[in-house]
């Protein structure tokens, strides 16, 4: 009996510890911030930042709106 009372005791103190670790859920004003914050917290697979880079790569230059030609980049 006296053994069960201090497993149940341990079990308490395992809990409180996960309880203490665990930080507080945060909490969002949008869509849009949300996953923003996502973004910034979760890797890129390196295989599919390689395949974006060469995508990337592929696509032709921005062309260059005929006012910043004509006063060039200000």
């Amino acid at each position: 009996m006296k053994r069960q009372i201090q497993f149940n005791s341990q079990e308490q103190q395992q809990a409180a510890q996960q309880q203490q670790q665990q930080p507080a859920p945060l909490e969002f004003a949008s869509a849009e911030e949300m996953l923003r914050h996502d973004a910034l917290h979760t890797p890129v697979p390196p295989g599919i930042g390689r395949r974006l880079r060469e995508s990337l790569a592929s696509l032709p230059a921005a062309r260059v709106s005929w006012w910043r030609r004509l006063f060039g980049r200000l």
